[in-house]
């Protein structure tokens, strides 16, 4: 079973679904540099994110989302719960997030692994997610 590895850095929009900002969208996208593993460029140097967010009154949240290469789509969803909290800078918030690999189609098909995400989002919801990953694929 190949083993995948990724450092990769997605920009994009948080946007609130409901008045109240329970349930949010992420729509990202991140470049793919030089050096990865020749799979995750197959089709196109980027990536794109989306997901749907809930979130809780305590800064607690779950995610449900997938990651699509040009090769194909990681479908994933947290371990656990991550969390968002207010920065030094107050017009920042910073989090965390532990995603676990549910499958996926093209080279992605019966993936598993994790995915560790430490993101901030601005006064203008824009998020920048640092992303570290290991995937094993069959």
């Amino acid at each position: 079973m190949p083993e995948l590895r990724w450092q990769l850095t997605f920009e994009g929009k948080v946007s609130p679904e409901d008045d109240m900002g329970a349930r949010m969208t992420v729509e990202s996208m991140a470049p793919i540099p030089a050096g990865l593993d020749a799979a995750l460029t197959q089709g196109g140097r980027s990536a794109t994110l989306s997901a749907t967010v809930e979130t809780d009154e305590y800064g607690g949240f779950t995610e449900n989302g997938e990651i699509a290469f040009g090769s194909g789509t990681i479908f994933y969803s947290t371990r656990g719960d991550g969390f968002i909290e207010e920065t030094v800078e107050p017009e920042i918030q910073q989090g965390c997030v532990i995603r676990q690999v549910d499958g996926g189609s093209g080279i992605f098909e019966g993936a598993t692994g994790y995915i560790v995400s430490t993101f901030t989002v601005d006064e203008d919801a824009t998020i920048c997610d640092s992303q570290s990953a290991v995937i094993f694929t069959m």
